[in-house]
């Protein structure tokens, strides 16, 4: 009998994480090497033990399941199988690359026609594999639609996955290791950097305003003086952001006019 591919699992939600190498090992053809919280120690998982199948998160804070494939020399990048919570128009981009995918939530029958068609994946076709995996990660450093928010933001929250229109975003605010998204006089906790979700707005419609907020821009009632100088973004609800002075020539830039 034939060693058993090996496997690892990330995602930063507990009993998803456990749920899905549960999954994993009612297969006999698999042994789960690792189990993984975040892209950092997934990265230096896939590094050590060399897997032959990773069962991926896409959407985790600071390190997403994009950028732990990216850091990743293309030598040595296992099979994957993506999870994700994205919506029908970002896994578009999966589609395309004949990558496989898996969307939260999904049952036993699609888990195991996605092992399947990923074990004989790794038996035969490792090169066309990795140009596949070369080829999404190009599309999406090029802006393609699984790097960017397009229409919701997915949050996630005891188990439970919900979303957020982009459109009813007011303002996103910075939280500790999390950001709070604003909407609607409700506010939604997700663990992403800003720098992360920044860069996955669409800049012609969001502006970072500080190091702790970013506005979107249909939003933004006035723009008010401060204290010397200084001046404060005034939004529709009667939030008041200050703008720092550094991102106030952008802002000019932005809108097309002095402020």
């Amino acid at each position: 009998m034939s060693a058993p591919f090996t496997v690892v699992v990330v995602d930063d939600e507990p009993l998803a994480r456990s749920g899905v190498a549960d999954l994993v090992r009612e297969d006999p053809d698999l042994e789960v090497v690792a189990e993984c919280a975040d892209g950092r120690s997934a990265l230096e998982a896939i590094e050590r033990l060399r897997p032959d199948l990773v069962l991926l998160d896409v959407q985790m804070p600071e390190l997403d399941g994009f950028e732990v494939l990216r850091r990743l020399d293309s030598a040595r990048r296992p099979a994957v199988i993506f999870i994700t919570a994205y919506d029908e128009f970002a896994v578009r981009a999966f589609d395309v690359h004949a990558l496989d995918y898996l969307v939260k939530p999904f049952d036993d029958a699609r888990f195991a026609e996605a092992l399947g068609r990923a074990k004989r994946m790794i038996g035969g076709g490792a090169g066309e594999l990795g140009r596949r995996l070369d080829s999404l990660l190009t599309h999406l450093a090029a802006g393609g639609p699984a790097g960017n928010v397009h229409g919701r933001i997915v949050v996630k929250t005891a188990g439970r996955v919900t979303f957020v229109r982009v459109e009813e975003l007011d303002w996103v605010e910075a939280a500790d290791y999390c950001i709070k998204l604003h909407t609607g006089g409700k506010s939604h906790v997700i663990r992403e950097s800003m720098h992360a979700l920044e860069g996955r707005l669409d800049p012609r419609r969001f502006f970072r305003v500080n190091r702790s907020a970013i506005v979107n821009l249909d939003r933004v009632r006035e723009i008010q003086p401060y204290f010397k100088g200084e001046q404060v973004v005034l939004l529709q609800d009667g939030t008041r952001l200050k703008l720092s002075r550094g991102r106030r020539v952008e802002l000019e830039e932005r809108l097309g006019q002095a402020i």
